[in-house]
């Protein structure tokens, strides 16, 4: 019975000791991407998606990231923005591009500057599929636009590598301070890291 407990300890000892080396690894370079307010020029603003909640009501991380993207628009006048997400979940009758589309014009910004992307479910996919929205409307291979994603402070390291990893060279960052539950989402960022090395690898 001791042997086995012991056994038993020294097994969960290991994983607990790859838990906190790999986040050792891993978390600082979210922390530090975090704490950046980013503010970069471009032409084309990508918001990246956010989920809605159940019907049509915007997520308080979305609130936050079309807030930011309004003070961004209203100092960058030039500037289009890509609203980037789609059906996520099975209750949702609205897009969450479109929603953030009405979020915008409800703020004053002009309709001729909103482009929509409203077939992405994951970060992965908003710059997939934004990179051809994008491409279509300024007529140019993405490598030579000038663009910038705008996300939550805890995204901002993870979105960077998938945008890289999708041809966005040298992208603009634009970062939303996260007002509520940050140590949380820099935990769920820590695993989510996992399913990014996998696709990374894979794809």
């Amino acid at each position: 019975m001791k042997k086995g407990l012991k056994i038993f300890g020294i097994i969960i000892g290991i994983i607990a000791g790859y838990f906190v080396v790999t986040a050792g690894i891993y978390v600082p370079f979210v922390l530090h991407d975090a704490k950046i307010q980013h503010n970069d020029d471009c032409e084309y603003l990508m918001i990246l998606g956010n989920q809605v909640v159940d019907k049509e009501t915007p997520s308080p991380l979305m609130l936050e990231r079309v807030g930011r993207a309004v003070e961004y628009l209203e100092e960058n006048e030039d500037c289009f923005v890509v609203v980037c997400g789609g059906i996520t979940t099975d209750v949702q009758t609205i897009t969450e591009a479109e929603l953030m589309k009405k979020l915008l014009e409800k703020e004053g910004i002009d309709t001729s500057r909103i482009i929509i992307e409203n077939r992405s479910t994951t970060t992965f996919e908003n710059f997939e599929f934004a990179r051809d929205v994008i491409e279509n409307h300024a007529g140019k291979k993405i490598d030579e636009v000038n663009v910038a994603f705008l996300s939550s402070d805890y995204h901002i390291h993870r979105a960077s590598v998938i945008a890289d990893h999708y041809g966005y060279k040298d992208i603009g960052k634009v970062s939303c301070k996260t007002e509520d539950g940050f140590a949380k989402t820099v935990v769920r960022e820590y695993f989510v890291g996992y399913d990014l090395l996998i696709r990374l690898i894979t794809d």
